[in-house]
């Protein structure tokens, strides 16, 4: 049996980021990309791409083309292969495309699809969703939650579903973590450091911690917002830090960080977990998730954590003894941080307003930055929890689903 992998492209986001390290670690015959799309993550593994046209390529027309993906990865498996598939448009073609080879298509869901697809991109990608995946050999969610979505609402067999979550290099992670920080930014950790870490869009529900931040700005005024990542709110919540009295610094739009800036916009690094280390707190204000693998990276760098509640992934993560189906009605302490009632799942708002739900959250973390006690104790479980993702626990997993010998594994 020859394994393959397949996943979009590799730009940098969690599914990409775990088709990269299982790619590295279960060595894969072959290691493809849909569409030859990389950014310089670190470490890759060689790869090939079954089409090779611009990044400017809508989504949808590249969903459209599902079926000629499909032809070029059906001429490069042949029956007994095993195609392990991340990402939605790469579990279509990796099904499709079993229809002509007959390989064993194993699909992950990585994300809550009746959430993340909506409007126009979810009229066509829920119907084909339901359509496709319950023809899957397999399908692994990487949460309980996602899990539940699949069959509650795209009719994927329960028998066909296995919960296998996020791995951490943990190893790596710490090695990373100490490489010290560019001088331009070592400043800025001298102050007590909230940071967050994700692509600037809908999902991540940024608006609410600048709201948050500006009420904490109140009673911490030394604080400081760290945000790793870049994305389509980029100019939205450099608008709305404006109107919140918030002086934002952003690359390439000043000399470098000054000590007047309150929050900082650092884009994508290669490297985040130096930042992380650096940091006092972890805050993650997502609208919905698959299983948030931010979170799981802050616990191996032993930043404490505080979380919406959103669906799915931050409870299996940050209480894992709980039913996964509970949701914080207030804020819940964990061993590792704070779980905070949801925000709702709605359009962006950048209106300079503080909620009552962004209020507490501003009161609870200021009671964190007061209690270094209380961030000690979390910092240390935190680091024991992220343990629980890695490599060497993950791939035995991925093993016994895929039916790998271990002896042919790198770890």
């Amino acid at each position: 049996m020859a394994l393959k992998i397949l996943v979009n492209s590799l730009f940098g986001g969690g599914a990409e980021i775990q088709a990269a390290l299982l790619a590295k670690t279960m060595k894969p015959e072959a290691f493809l990309l849909l569409d030859g799309g990389c950014s310089p993550l670190p470490d890759l593994p060689p790869f090939s791409s079954l089409l090779h046209h611009g990044a400017s390529l809508p989504g949808a027309i590249k969903t459209i083309l599902s079926p000629l993906y499909a032809s070029r990865l059906a001429a490069k498996t042949c029956r007994g292969d095993t195609v392990l598939s991340l990402m939605e448009r790469s579990n279509f073609v990796n099904i499709l495309a079993a229809r002509k080879s007959g390989h064993r298509a194993v699909i992950c869901e990585r994300t809550h699809p009746s959430v993340d697809f909506s409007g126009i991109r979810g009229a066509l990608m829920k119907p084909i969703i339901r359509k496709l995946y319950p023809a899957a050999d397999l399908i692994i969610s990487n949460s309980k939650g996602n899990a539940r979505d699949l069959t509650e609402n795209f009719g994927a067999p329960p028998e066909k579903i296995r919960v296998i979550t996020n791995a951490c290099d943990t190893e790596a992670i710490n090695a990373a973590s100490s490489e010290p920080l560019e001088s331009r930014h070592e400043a800025v950790f001298t102050r007590p450091v909230i940071i967050t870490s994700g692509r600037l869009r809908t999902q991540k529900g940024h608006w609410h911690l600048l709201r948050i931040f500006a009420g904490l700005k109140k009673t911490d005024p030394d604080a400081a917002l760290v945000f790793l990542g870049k994305g389509e709110l980029e100019e939205k919540l450099l608008g709305l830090c404006a109107a919140m009295g918030l002086n934002a610094y952003f690359p390439g739009r000043a000399a470098g960080p000054q000590a007047k800036d309150d929050v900082f916009f650092l884009g994508f690094q290669k490297n985040p977990y130096k930042f992380f280390s650096k940091a006092v707190l972890f805050a993650f204000p997502s609208l919905w998730e698959g299983f948030p693998n931010s979170v799981i990276e802050a616990l191996a760098c032993g930043l404490p954590v505080i979380s919406c509640d959103c669906r799915s992934g931050p409870r299996e993560i940050m209480a894992p003894e709980t039913d996964f189906q509970t949701e914080a009605a207030a804020p819940e302490e964990t061993a590792f941080g704070l779980l905070m009632p949801q925000f709702q799942v709605t359009a962006p708002d950048f209106t300079p307003v503080i909620s009552g739900l962004e209020r507490l959250w501003a009161k609870h973390i200021s009671a964190l930055l007061s209690d270094s006690a209380r961030l000690e104790k979390y910092s240390a479980a935190a680091r024991r929890r992220a343990e629980d993702f890695s490599l060497k626990i993950k791939i035995v997993e991925w093993q016994t689903a895929l039916g790998i010998n271990s002896g042919s594994l790198g770890v």
